[in-house]
């Protein structure tokens, strides 16, 4: 090394500028940063390798609006045994889950209270020795996300998320994920609707009525109810005995379940009095109804049906004396008449929401269509101006 020596000997020192010493700062600086960087990436790839490549997935289909997201491999063990009591819980869950003691300082919660919906599913049998079924989904404007889930193990399914759940409005822009990752990692755990590969579908309906009893068994949501049905189940024998092995928590929504299956074969699942009911398919009727509408029996007529809201609009009764009258007849129902029936009716609902709310913001949100002899899923998503069909195969 060639060292500059001053005329007594001594090495010259040269001192650095201030413009030299600013960008040595910077460099350090973002040298420093991009460290820390690439510690968070690697940390979040490891903490939540699946919850990331969801994310990533994440797009918007329709300006209503709504999206779609793939989220596989995932593992819930975890959360399960956390026993937590809503929504705002699982979001909170993913909080600590990617930032630890650090959740707290970053956005992502459920503001929203949890609203009655006015809704309607019936199943029944379709003209090619096949079922399906049907629902319409009433609620405030909200956006609708299609997450299509295959677990580490267990079976791969199409579900139908409510985000203001989650406590995402149709006035964010999901497509800025950074904003909600919270919300929308969430999503696939509040579920409300949904198909499975094996044909088993579930939808949750909110009822007057739903006291589970406390005891030693997990305790989860019925949303989180629902995602272990879809993952797990494909008869309605075994999404019962699953149902058995929890304790719902229903201290966010009272809600019943309405599950049907790929064969002749649907029940509403109740909780009364701490104790599970099930009221399966009539004999007798090729179809089965569920609405707000209580279904057990044992409950005085005043405590079966949200008749302060709902009196003018009969869900139940509209669309079971339809089907009686279509099956009285015919072998069996096509979707073309199902949908004819959904369509006046959802239509006769936003009338009916726009005389007691003043507005049409509450009204028909989606309808769907389960069609078991093709393994088929359609989604009509609703808006003001006109309605978007999307379909989904469910043997692929």
């Amino acid at each position: 090394m060639n060292v500059q020596l001053n005329d007594s000997g001594v090495p010259i020192i040269r001192q650095k500028t201030f413009a030299q010493k600013v960008k040595g700062f910077l460099l350090w600086t973002i040298l420093v940063i991009l460290t820390i960087a690439a510690a968070l990436l690697v940390y979040l790839c490891v903490a939540g390798a699946s919850e990331m490549a969801a994310l990533t997935t994440l797009k918007k289909v329709s300006d209503h609006p709504y999206y779609t997201m793939s989220y596989e491999n995932y593992d819930y063990t975890d959360l399960l045994n956390k026993e937590l009591a809503n929504n705002d819980e699982v979001i909170q869950f993913y909080k600590k889950k990617f930032f630890k003691s650090a959740a707290g300082f970053f956005p992502g919660s459920n503001e929203n209270e949890y609203i009655t919906k006015g809704s309607v599913a019936f199943f029944g049998r379709n003209f090619v020795n096949g079922y399906m079924k049907a629902r319409i989904y009433n609620s405030y404007d909200a956006p609708i996300l299609m997450v299509i889930t295959k677990p580490q193990n267990g079976y791969k399914s199409w579900n139908i998320v409510d985000l203001s759940d989650v406590g995402l409005t149709s006035k964010k822009n999901l497509s800025q994920w950074s904003e909600n990752t919270f919300q929308t990692v969430a999503a696939a755990y509040c579920t409300s609707e949904g198909m499975n590969q094996e044909g088993l579908s579930v939808s949750l309906i909110s009822c007057p009525v739903a006291e589970c009893e406390d005891t030693s068994l997990i305790n989860i949501t019925p949303f989180m109810a629902v995602r272990l049905l879809l993952d797990r189940t494909a008869t309605v024998e075994s999404a019962i005995d699953l149902l058995q092995g929890y304790d719902i928590d229903f201290s966010s929504g009272t809600y019943h379940f309405f599950i049907s299956e790929r064969a002749d074969n649907s029940a509403i699942i109740e909780y009364v009095d701490g104790k599970m009911s099930v009221t399966y398919q009539s004999q007798e009727l090729a179809h089965q109804v569920c609405s707000n509408k209580m279904e057990n029996n044992t409950l005085p007529e005043a405590s079966k049906d949200y008749s302060n809201l709902y009196q003018e609009i009969s869900l139940y009764d509209f669309f079971d004396k339809a089907l009686t009258s279509q099956y009285a007849s015919n072998p069996g129902m096509s979707q073309s008449y199902a949908q004819l029936l959904v369509k006046d009716k959802s239509r006769e609902m936003a009338d009916t929401d726009e005389m007691h709310f003043g507005s049409n913001m509450y009204g028909t949100q989606y309808t769907v269509f389960y069609d078991t002899s093709k393994m088929k899923m359609q989604i009509i998503i609703e808006n003001d101006s006109k309605s978007q069909s999307y379909t989904y195969d469910m043997t692929k």
